[in-house]
């Protein structure tokens, strides 16, 4: 008899640490979304002062380029990039560049406060939806764009270039092809600045996927659902050197550079 009631305190004990942990993970919930309302407050009161109020894009249009189609996750990735973007290029470009991936503006919402941005700002996507969008708001230079090149621009048209989150959901059997297009696009001396996925990103793929990797320095493996482009692509950093070698030159690598996850190339057209 003995046994048993120590077998049933025993169980009971652990019901009580699992409800306890239960209770933990929906403190912990709540927490979460306690900070993320507070984070989009912050981001809205920063779009109202700096950005002219500029409106979100409908859920679906944010889904197609984050993780989910909160606010947050838009405004919060945007200043990312848009970060980068003045880190390479600064606040007053004085010729054209591109944002290769525009989406619905996510970069360019938080380059809309420098004056010089508004006039030098090109973007393109194959989202046609997108596009529109933004051009129904009045934001000039943007452009459908088709998955393979060319690009809708002539010869030598930009001064830089940069595309976060492109080419990791394009096929690395068509990178070279696009570095070509980069280069085309540049004028000499431009600059690129692009993000790649290398290993970290395996996770993601299937064992055969990861196995090919390792053999062959790359992985692409296609998103099934409908309509849908966040396709799986990871690269090595050497088959990215293969692959803009005679084209571009490496100005820098930094592993993990952008999010955490996404390696960050700065190429220069020679």
């Amino acid at each position: 008899m003995a046994s048993r009631w120590r077998a049933l305190g025993r169980n009971l004990a652990a019901l009580s640490r699992g409800q306890d942990l239960v209770t933990r993970a929906e403190t912990a919930q709540h927490a979460l979304a306690a900070e993320r309302r507070r984070g989009e407050a912050v981001c809205r009161a920063l779009v109202d002062r700096h950005c002219d109020g500029w409106e979100l894009p409908p859920p679906p249009l944010r889904r197609r380029v984050g993780a989910d189609d909160t606010p947050l996750e838009f405004w919060a990735k945007g200043i990312a990039s848009s970060g980068a973007v003045l880190d390479v290029f600064g606040p007053a470009p004085d010729s054209p560049v591109l944002d290769w991936g525009c989406g619905s503006g996510r970069t360019r919402l938080w380059l809309q406060p420098h004056a010089a941005w508004r006039t030098h700002y090109y973007g393109c996507d194959v989202d046609a939806d997108a596009v529109a969008w933004l051009a129904q708001r009045g934001v000039e230079h943007v452009a459908v764009c088709d998955e393979q090149p060319p690009l809708p621009y002539p010869d030598g048209l930009f001064a830089g270039l940069f595309a976060f989150s492109v080419l990791t959901h394009i096929s690395p059997e068509h990178h070279r092809a696009w570095y070509e297009e980069v280069r085309r696009v540049l004028r000499p001396g431009g600059v690129a600045f692009v993000t790649t996925l290398g290993e970290w990103a395996l996770a993601r793929a299937s064992v055969p996927g990861q196995d090919h990797y390792r053999r062959h320095g790359w992985v692409f493996e296609a998103d099934a659902r409908p309509g849908c482009s966040h396709h799986l692509s990871a690269v090595t950093e050497a088959f990215t050197r293969t692959a803009v070698d005679g084209l571009l030159a490496v100005g820098g690598y930094d592993e993990r550079g952008y999010l955490e996850h996404q390696d960050a190339w700065r190429l220069r057209r020679p």
